[in-house]
């Protein structure tokens, strides 16, 4: 059976509700089970309402292969990530989830036992490999049945791992507004917030696949107006905004300022660097000099990698890096197998918050140090000739040049980066000045290129 090959995409497979189907499901199954000659499988799906019949399906397909899964039912991302690695006899896992996108769609990330994500073009290439064996249905007795994971074991120990490796910082007369957008986060957030002695208002904390109150895609500040509107009526010292699967996060200031991820991770590397002296940070080519800065700062090792979490994610283990992270708030932990624990990134700025005494806005002002266009995308057919135009015309002049992911070119009071969309006909423009008024003006002629 053929499947629409958009789905396959660089980081997982994701497509409309329309676009998957339990075929797929069963295929994706059969297809980690063939990829990492696994025995024991993870499956867990977040709030989506097509999640149980995709991941039944799964389960099914795993089994054809006469392996063994393990169903954690609904959970967010980041304990899934714990479920697959911190249990040796798991060997590997599959997340039903389409993250922060839309409620018509649905998706699946696939993960080595040692918590390396698997992209959606490789497992396109095996399920089509596969071919009706690996689409069919179950063939026989197959493996045993399905087992499922007791989920307040495995939700206690998320937390106490967690709170093992971040006191719980004092909090007392502090209030905290946290936006979960309807999405997995009150599933971890719940039980950890017990631990804490700040006044918590909880927005959108039930779980809602239809997402009737915003998406949840905190990268998309047009979604945060609830969430700040909370703020100022209550007086709040820090606000909270988390996606669907509870994997990415975004921190707003005392004054509803949302501070942009990769600021956030300059800060965290700061932190981070401090305790793991002299390793690496890994970001990417679209990320703030407010990183590099930080790092250099902090005598670490800088390692840029192309933008996607199953990238950054790879390379903060092969690194032994001290943190890895990226613009869209995915942060990553050699604590955590090298992949994303939001739990964990949550703990790490409350507790510098509660040691350092200041404001939230105080304590980022460090790295607020340059202005940001935020990612612009540009539809272009011919995007290769579009990367072609920018190092033509100004690679002669830049300081520092990457080709790593797309074009980055740094200049003495400016930078820019321009990337491909892995499955749009777009690209995707970052551009960083020293003043305001100079990132318009290089905006202006650098979108003059584009167009071109």
């Amino acid at each position: 059976m053929r499947f629409p090959p958009s789905i396959f995409r660089a980081y997982d497979i994701r497509g409309t509700t329309e676009q998957l189907s339990p075929e797929l499901a069963f295929a994706v199954g059969a297809a980690t089970v063939r990829r990492m000659k696994a025995h024991t499988v993870v499956v867990g799906r977040d709030m989506r309402e097509s999640g149980s019949a995709l991941s039944q399906a799964v389960m099914e397909g795993i089994r054809s292969e006469g392996a063994r899964a393990v169903d954690i039912g609904e959970c967010t991302t980041s304990l899934f990530n714990f479920a697959v690695t911190s249990i040796p006899t798991h060997d590997a896992g599959v997340m039903v989830t389409a993250s922060h996108n839309p409620s018509q769609y649905n998706g699946f990330k696939v993960y080595e036992g040692n918590g390396l994500p698997v992209s959606g073009e490789e497992m396109g290439r095996l399920i089509e490999e596969g071919g009706a064996r690996g689409a069919g249905g179950p063939r026989g007795a197959g493996g045993e049945a399905v087992t499922e994971m007791g989920a307040s074991a495995l939700l206690s120990s998320y937390i106490d791992r967690l709170f093992s490796l971040v006191p719980a910082p004092a909090l007392e007369g502090k209030t905290i507004v946290i936006d979960a957008g309807n999405g997995m986060g009150r599933v971890t957030f719940d039980p950890l917030l017990e631990r804490l002695d700040a006044n918590i208002i909880r927005l959108y904390f039930d779980p809602d696949g239809r997402f009737p109150n915003h998406e949840a895609n905190p990268v998309k500040f047009e979604t945060l107006k609830d969430l700040q509107a909370k703020m100022k009526e209550v007086g709040a010292d820090l606000g909270v905004a988390l996606d669907g699967d509870a994997d990415r996060i975004l921190f707003l200031d005392e004054n509803g300022e949302p501070i942009h991820g990769d600021v956030l991770l300059a800060f965290l590397a700061t932190e981070r660097l401090a305790v793991h002296p002299g390793d690496a940070v890994v970001w990417s080519p679209n990320a703030s000099w407010a990183v590099r800065d930080a790092i250099k700062a902090a005598g670490g090792r800088s390692i840029l990698e192309k933008v996607g979490r199953a990238n950054l994610a790879r390379r903060v283990q092969k690194e032994k890096a001290a943190i890895g992270g990226e613009v869209s708030g995915h942060y990553f932990y050699p604590e955590f197998q090298g992949l994303e624990s939001v739990d964990f990134t949550f703990l790490l700025v409350l507790s510098a918050y509660a040691r350092e005494g200041k404001s939230m806005s105080q304590l980022i002002a460090p790295h607020r140090t340059y202005v940001n266009s935020g990612e612009r995308n540009f539809e272009v057919e011919d995007k290769d000739g579009a990367i072609a135009r920018f190092k033509k015309r100004y690679m002669g002049e830049a300081t520092a040049v990457s080709e790593l992911d797309g074009v980055r070119l740094e200049f003495s009071d400016w930078w820019f980066n321009v990337r491909k969309s892995n499955t749009e006909p777009l690209v995707r423009l970052t551009l960083e000045a020293k003043t305001k008024g100079l990132m318009e003006e290089k905006v202006g002629e650098v979108e003059g290129v584009i167009n071109a």
